[in-house]
């Protein structure tokens, strides 16, 4: 099932990210907010942001193993 959203994305970008962690705090530097903890998972890790206009995008970085 869907995960449940109050207003629907007009866009959502995975970007390729070497370093998550810094990455993310670059974004909120220049106006993103994160949505919740950089998630780690068997495929590698993620952190989910939202920008200015409230559009969610994620900064990942795949397991390269």
């Amino acid at each position: 099932m869907p995960e449940g959203k109050a207003v629907k994305n007009r866009l959502h970008l995975d970007l390729d990210a070497g370093d998550v962690d810094a990455a993310a705090d670059e974004a909120v530097r220049l106006g993103a907010q994160r949505v919740g903890a950089v998630v780690t998972d068997d495929h590698g890790r993620f952190q989910v942001l939202r920008d200015p206009e409230g559009n969610e995008f994620c900064f990942v970085a795949g397991d390269d193993g």
